[in-house]
């Protein structure tokens, strides 16, 4: 018998615009998403995932939505998940 070859995955999330977008849509159920139990079902039958990176910057403007993110951020670490944090550029720069 062949062993069967796995594929290795690894996923990118960005944090901003899966939060914006949950919003958007009007899925404030899904502010606490597992994306782990969610990335498990979307695999396919021999692939495994190797990690999870989540893109955020931190919330600096507001202490309640700080604590939320800080919370949020912790339960995502807590489950293996790899956050990578940016820098928030509130203003649009253009570039000539």
């Amino acid at each position: 018998m062949v062993p069967q070859k796995i594929e290795r995955i690894i996923v990118y999330i960005d944090g901003f615009n899966l939060y914006f977008g949950m919003l958007d849509a009007n899925l404030d159920d899904c502010k606490w998403l597992n994306i782990k139990s969610l990335v498990g079902s979307l695999l396919k039958p021999g692939q495994e995932v190797k990690d999870i990176k989540y893109f955020t910057s931190r919330v600096t403007n507001n202490p309640d939505k700080q604590k939320r993110q800080a919370t949020y951020i912790e339960a995502l670490e807590a489950v293996g998940i790899h956050v990578v944090y940016g820098r928030y550029q509130a203003h649009n720069v253009e570039c000539f």
